[in-house]
C-alpha cells in the first residue's frame, strides 16, 4: 500500500447526477481532515478507494484500480455520508497491514479442493475474515482445454469465478468462525468478464468479504482477477459454510 493517508477518489460517468458528487466528496473531506483525498490513478496504491457514483446504480468503473475490493468505499448519495466516513476511518486507522503469507501445502490444509479443481497455488497476503490476495498458473496441461476449445484453448470464466470464491473461501476458512466448514458457492450477483485467459497466464486473484452473517453461515464477497495484460473478471459473488 502507499502513502495510508491517501484516499483515491473515483467518479462515475455522471449520467445520472441526482446530487452534486462533487460538494458531496468535499463534504466528506472537511470530516476526515487526517485523510488525503486524491484522484485515483491507475495502478496506483492508497489505503482505501472512494468509489463515488450520482446515482444507486454503481455504474463507476473501477477498472485500473489497485486498492482490494475490501478498501473500496462506494459513495452513492448524502445518506451514505456517515457510513462511508466511518470506513475510511477504519481504513485510515488500519494503516498498512502485511496479512500473512500461505504456501501451496498451507493452501491445501485450508481448502477441501483438490486439483484440477484448485485454483489456488499460493497467497502472498491474507487477513483473515478480511481478504486474500492469491496466484494461480494456468497449466497447459489442465484437462478442460482437450474441450475448451480444440485448437484454441480458453480458460473458462466460471473457472474465473470459482478461483475468486476460492480465494474468498481461504480469508474466511483462516479466521475462527468457519473452521472445518465446507465453503459452497450459493450465488453470483454479478459478473463481467474483460479478457481471455489462456494457457501459460498467471492468475492474480484479490479477494475480499463485503457482507457477512455468521450466524446463517453465509458471506457475500468481490474477487478481482487479472492477468499480465490487466482485467479478466470482476465478481461480487456468495459463498455458504456448511
Amino acid at each position: 500500500m502507499g502513502d495510508n493517508k491517501q484516499v483515491g477518489v473515483r467518479y462515475c460517468g455522471g449520467c445520472n447526477p441526482r446530487y452534486d458528487r462533487v460538494a458531496l466528496v468535499e463534504r466528506l473531506g472537511s470530516l476526515l481532515p487526517q485523510a488525503e483525498l486524491v484522484p485515483a490513478r491507475a495502478g496506483a496504491a492508497y489505503a482505501g478507494a472512494l468509489v463515488v457514483c450520482g446515482c444507486p446504480s454503481r455504474c463507476a468503473k473501477t477498472d485500473g484500480l489497485a486498492v482490494p475490493p475490501g478498501r473500496q468505499v462506494w459513495l452513492c448519495g448524502w445518506e451514505n455520508l456517515l457510513p462511508a466516513k466511518r470506513r475510511l476511518e477504519e481504513l485510515l486507522a488500519a494503516g498498512e497491514r502485511e496479512g500473512v503469507r500461505l504456501t501451496g501445502e498451507q493452501v491445501r490444509e485450508l481448502l477441501p479442493h483438490r486439483p484440477p479443481m484448485l485454483f489456488v497455488d499460493e497467497v502472498s497476503r491474507l487477513i483473515a475474515g478480511e481478504e486474500a490476495e492469491a496466484a494461480f498458473f494456468v497449466d497447459p496441461g489442465l484437462p478442460v482445454f482437450q474441450g475448451h476449445f480444440p485448437g484454441e484453448p480458453v480458460f473458462p470464466g466460471v473457472y474465473l469465478a470459482e478461483a475468486a470464491a476460492q480465494a474468498a473461501a481461504l480469508a474466511l476458512l483462516a479466521g475462527s468462525c468457519y473452521q472445518g466448514k465446507m465453503p459452497l458457492l450459493a450465488g453470483i450477483r454479478k459478473a463481467g468478464f474483460h479478457r481471455r485467459v489462456v494457457p501459460g497466464d498467471t492468475l492474480r486473484i484479490c479477494a475480499a468479504v463485503t457482507e457477512e452473517r455468521p450466524e446463517l453461515g453465509w458471506a457475500a464477497c468481490r474477487g478481482r482477477v487479472s492477468v499480465q495484460d490487466g482485467l479478466a473478471a470482476d465478481i461480487e459473488l456468495r459463498l455458504a459454510f456448511r
